[in-house]
């Protein structure tokens, strides 16, 4: 009796910690930001610090207050913050009261290449300081120097610098966009169907007339590229924060999360991973899956190559409500001339994740699947 009421008393002071808020952020020109050294996952040895120079220089453009590279140095070291990929509650305190920062720009850099033609690929996303993390504007860019190459290969970018700002200069455009405009500005476009799942199973979760939480996990990687399944989780939160009844939670807090409560995830998530975790984010769903191939080659002689499958997990009857599968290759249905070829991994996974996403959130009546549904036992088991 003793240990349930513990329980019970923890868990309402965990509540009541969450409930309390900072106070509210000031208009979108006027938040004080601190800008995070870039997070690689690239796998490679990378300038990120020329990178992360030149993405402060746009940003300062959108008329941002940003805070003094000495103070995010001091207060780095004074908490003895090493992760720079994400925002916890530790973080985003330290930065509150030390820096009186309203918000952290957390940069990921998922691809760089300098062999012509060149290519890079950034995720980045502005998140707030307040007791519970949370994600305000997020945007992905991939560019490869042959994207466009015209007329007698007028449109090629050979220079690493001119592609790189361009890239920035991107990220930068949306986020102005952003602070003019209400909401999270995402490509409303139809998504090519070449991209969508080639398989799915869908019991209609999400419910668009309400607010839905859904956190998604780093995916289980099985394939060669260092962090896939990182690089996936972003794509997903990214995709997910496009749409507007749903409210995908901070990478950052669920990684504080994960470990605070010792996570290890084997092949996949267990009834135990997602009883807890959707308690202790307060989230209604948690999202998973496997990476099973991301390429994305050097040089311009190889083709993207990208596989993955994702299953929703819901909160209320720990049932498997949404599972799909997706692969596609940068020249899927190109016949002639290299029309409609995808250069870049990043782009062709926005495109699949995108897909997913829309297809995940419309309405459905009342079951709509292209292979039997899963059922969640113990353990879900890498999907192939």
């Amino acid at each position: 009796m003793f240990v349930v009421t513990l329980f019970c008393f923890a868990g309402c002071a965990h509540n009541h910690e969450l409930s309390r808020q900072a106070p509210s952020l000031p208009g979108k020109n006027a938040l004080r930001v601190v800008v995070f050294p870039m997070d690689n996952l690239s796998g490679a040895f990378v300038p990120v610090k020329d990178i992360r120079k030149a993405w402060v220089r746009k940003l300062e453009g959108t008329g941002l207050h940003i805070i003094d590279d000495d103070i995010l140095e001091y207060t780095l070291t004074k908490h003895r913050i090493r992760f720079v990929g994400g925002v916890d509650t530790t973080t985003a305190r330290a930065f509150r009261e030390e820096a009186k920062a309203d918000a952290i720009f957390i940069t990921s850099l998922e691809y760089y290449s300098e062999i012509y033609p060149p290519k890079i690929a950034l995720i980045s996303r502005l998140v707030t300081t307040e007791e519970r993390p949370k994600i305000i504007w997020m945007e992905s860019v991939g560019l490869a120097g042959d994207d466009s190459p015209g007329i007698l290969g007028l449109g090629l970018i050979r220079d690493f610098n001119t592609l790189q700002d361009k890239a920035l200069q991107r990220l930068a455009d949306s986020f102005a966009l952003w602070q003019r405009d209400n909401g999270q500005l995402c490509d409303a476009d139809s998504v090519e169907g070449k991209y969508k799942p080639k398989e799915f199973y869908s019991a209609s979760p999400l419910d668009p007339a309400k607010k839905t939480s859904i956190a998604v996990v780093p995916l289980y990687n099985e394939s060669m590229r260092k962090r896939g399944g990182e690089i996936a989780q972003l794509h997903f939160t990214r995709q997910l924060k496009c749409m507007a009844n749903i409210d995908p939670v901070e990478p950052g807090l669920i990684r504080e999360k994960m470990l605070g409560i010792r996570m290890i995830m084997i092949e996949g998530v267990s009834i135990r991973d997602v009883d807890v975790l959707t308690y202790v984010l307060e989230s209604d769903f948690v999202l998973s899956g496997t990476v099973f191939d991301y390429q994305d080659p050097q040089g311009g002689s190889g083709t993207p190559k990208i596989d993955f499958s994702a299953l929703l997990i819901n909160k209320s009857d720990r049932k498997v409500v949404w599972l799909s599968k997706s692969y596609n290759k940068g020249d899927d249905g190109v016949f002639f001339y290299d029309v409609g070829r995808e250069n870049n991994a990043n782009v062709m996974a926005e495109d699949m994740v995108n897909s997913v996403v829309k297809i995940m959130a419309e309405e459905k009546s009342p079951v709509d699947y292209h292979f039997a549904p899963y059922v969640f036992h113990d353990q879900f088991p890498a999907q192939r």
